[in-house]
């Protein structure tokens, strides 16, 4: 039917459903006589002037009545109630007819709203029904494992993207025996394997955004005891953003299943800090870099400056970034950190006013048969980094560290303690400099989800070092967030440790990967090899010395300690350098050691190390705990600003 056409067949449809409203009214106040009927054929012209432009002021005479939702039912009362009292104000009190029934304006308008709303609400499933109908042969029979606003968003997309849902379950007794979008909660979670045989369902959908790794971890239990594939909607924020679709559902991944609950974060105090101010990022093209990169665009910096030295990294960031928010408002370097030749431009000529260091050699094995390299990139390059941040008058430095940090039995843990020690220790002029310390994150680059998911995959058996071996994880995006909140909260020369919940045993992380990737239980081996050079038993977040400070941010404690001389630190750094150029391996260690004596012999590597967690107290003391000698800081000594070149190597992976 032409448009034109079918607006007027529209238009005509409903002055008919609004005359029918009038005369059931009518019918129903005279016991169905028609009696002084004149006086509505009379009334029922004004009656249409007036409620038609109020319908065309709620935009209610398109025709696109197959997307009728709520806002529309909620436009058809107001557009009715709106000509009724306009009918009435015209028709009793300007015309002064008084013999019209005034129950009749209540009843024709309570009819006229029935009969518009249903006419749409049929127009939808009619052609709801006309679309999916021919392929109803071919749509997949489905449950949704959760009854709640994700399951309705759900729903509602399913029927024209192929998907037939048989039945919603959910373990909330409220629900039992309830109707979502007219399909029925068919019973709890643990009922999924008999219920999905009796109905024959193809898939398995969940939508609860806001589940814990163990309640996620359970109903994967019972998807594979059914022999069914399952699906999940993505986290919480899309269904704040009401925006859960079919395109969305993806396979359940491991931080699903270990993640913890949803953090809710205030991002005002960042967007204060960061919001048209120059910030560069080092390490951009890594695992934190990049998620820094992305989630600091959203803050509106006045531009983002992303350093790295692997060239492809830095490309597939710009890819990323040029979607993103903001994402003009970015550019590239392909540049070593510790070249300050090369660093000097790039911050005076950007201006930089914040710098967020990930830049580091981060897995722990390869550094211990590499400790000129960790050394020249983790420590020397930060140092040379520092200097000129100071000569271009940067304000801010935050540095990421690392759990190994803590009573570090590895050359890498010992590199990221001593960068602890700088930032707390060096004067800072007008400059604020931090360090935020935290764990593992799910998903980066060489972290042992990937390479275990790899192992089942390829080869069927695992291989970990120790059966009770435990890690802190973290998801990389909830990881960068509380970096941007430390920041944020964070004072000159804090040690800063984001809340880690509690570690998780590397064994039973690979028996969830074996059961989410082995649904058929195909037998995965798992093989001990013992603890590789370096490795702890059981990281710590804290040392004993260290008190927990709570910040503003209660996901954010500070870490209070006795505080280093920073003449004796940097005479202590200058002698490490010396010894890069001129000394071996041992000689290094010997001297990793003098700046931080907790770090542990070779033959103390492999002793299990207790967790010890000092209480909360409000200390106010200077920050930063170590090994060399602790005295209160000095007034700050001059800085020598001479540009000096080294000869280390920095390298793109974020710690």
């Amino acid at each position: 039917m032409p448009l034109k056409n079918r607006l007027w067949f529209l238009l005509l449809l409903q002055l008919i459903l609004m005359f029918f409203s009038l005369t059931l009214a009518w019918l129903l106040k005279f016991e169905f006589k028609l009696s002084g009927f004149h006086l509505a054929i009379t009334a029922f012209p004004i009656l249409a002037t007036i409620r038609l432009p109020a319908m065309r002021h709620f935009n209610l005479l398109h025709g696109y009545w197959r997307h009728t939702g709520l806002k529309d039912l909620e436009d058809v009362l107001k557009a009715v109630v709106s000509g009724s009292i306009g009918f009435v104000i015209v028709e009793r009190y300007l015309l002064g007819v008084t013999a019209f029934p005034i129950s009749i304006y209540i009843l024709e308008a309570t009819w006229t709203a029935i009969f518009l709303t249903s006419v749409r609400i049929c127009s939808r499933v009619a052609v709801r029904d006309r679309d999916v109908l021919p392929a109803a042969k071919k749509r997949q029979r489905v449950f949704v494992v959760g009854a709640g606003s994700a399951g309705a968003l759900l729903l509602s997309q399913l029927p024209q993207n192929g998907y037939a849902a048989i039945g919603l379950l959910d373990d909330d007794p409220a629900k039992a025996r309830a109707r979502l979008q007219g399909v029925p909660v068919m019973g709890t979670i643990h009922q999924l394997p008999a219920l999905a045989r009796r109905y024959a369902i193809d898939e398995i959908l969940i939508a609860i955004p806001t589940a814990t790794g163990r309640e996620m971890s359970r109903i994967i239990q019972y998807c594979q005891q059914a022999g069914i594939s399952f699906r999940t909607i993505p986290a919480l924020a899309s269904l704040i953003e009401n925006t859960v679709s079919v395109e969305q559902l993806r396979k359940v991944r491991a931080e699903d299943l270990l993640g913890r609950e949803a953090v809710q974060l205030d991002s005002s105090p960042v967007q204060a800090q960061v919001a048209g101010r120059v910030v560069l990022v080092t390490g951009a093209a890594g695992s934190i870099g990049s998620e820094l990169c992305a989630q600091l665009l959203l803050h509106l910096p006045a531009k983002l400056i992303c350093v790295d030295q692997d060239e492809s990294g830095l490309f597939f960031l710009e890819q990323r970034l040029a979607n993103e928010t903001a994402g003009e408002r970015a550019e590239y370097h392909v540049a070593d950190v510790g070249d300050q030749i090369r660093m000097l431009p790039i911050l005076r000529s950007g201006k930089v006013e914040i710098i967020f260091h990930a830049a580091a050699y981060k897995h722990v094995p390869m550094m211990e048969h590499n400790v000129h390299e960790a050394i020249r990139n983790n420590i020397l390059a930060l140092m040379a980094l520092l200097e000129v941040a100071e000569i271009c008058g940067c304000s801010s430095f935050l540095l990421i560290s690392s759990d190994k940090a803590v009573n570090p039995t590895s050359v890498m843990g010992c590199t990221k303690r001593i960068g602890e020690l700088i930032l707390a220790a060096r004067p800072n002029g007008k400059a604020r400099y931090i360090s935020v310390r935290f764990g593992n994150v799910l998903g980066s680059q060489g972290s042992v989800v990937p390479v275990l998911e790899e192992q089942i995959r390829k080869h069927r058996r695992v291989t970990i070092t120790h059966p009770e071996i435990t890690r802190f994880f973290m998801t990389i995006s909830e990881a960068v967030s509380l970096v941007l909140q430390a920041f944020a909260v964070g004072k000159h020369g804090d040690i800063l440790v984001l809340d880690m919940g509690k570690p998780i045993r590397i064994t039973d992380l690979a028996h969830t990967l074996i059961r989410l990737l082995s649904p058929t239980g195909e037998e995965v081996k798992l093989v001990y090899t013992g603890l590789r050079n370096g490795e702890k038993l059981h990281e710590e977040l804290f040392y004993a010395n260290e008190v927990q400070v709570s910040t503003p941010c209660s996901k954010v404690l500070r870490a209070r300690g006795d505080s280093v001389s920073w003449r004796v630190l940097h005479d202590q750094l200058q002698e490490l350098k010396r010894v890069v150029h001129t000394g071996d391996e041992e000689d290094l260690r010997a001297q990793l050691r003098q700046i931080v004596p907790e770090y542990m012999n070779a033959e103390q590597r492999h002793r299990p190390v207790r967790n010890e967690v000092a209480p909360k107290l409000p200390v106010q003391s200077a920050t930063a705990s170590g090994g060399l000698a602790r005295e209160r800081i000095p007034t700050p000594i001059p800085i020598d600003a001479t540009i000096a070149s080294l000869d280390g190597y920095s390298e793109s992976e974020s710690a």
